[in-house]
């Protein structure tokens, strides 16, 4: 089953949905994403182009998921 980690970030007051990876770019599992994503998410955030974004909250998918920003 497809997994999807999904981060909200802000920057001011505009927040977008993202996705940071999924089940098949990394393998993850339901599992390990409830346990790792803070960890995960850090790292692509130091990366990634939005380091000066503020992350709102993040989620673990099952399934394919389309941000919100991009229905």
């Amino acid at each position: 089953m497809l997994v999807t980690l999904v981060a909200v970030l802000c920057n001011s007051q505009l927040c977008l949905e993202k996705i940071v990876t999924t089940s098949e770019q990394s393998g993850i599992t339901m599992n390990a994403c409830a346990v790792n994503a803070q960890i995960g998410i850090a790292d692509w955030l130091a990366k990634g182009p939005y380091r000066e974004w503020r992350l709102q909250r993040y989620k673990c998918v099952l399934g394919k998921y389309v941000p919100k920003n991009e229905a």
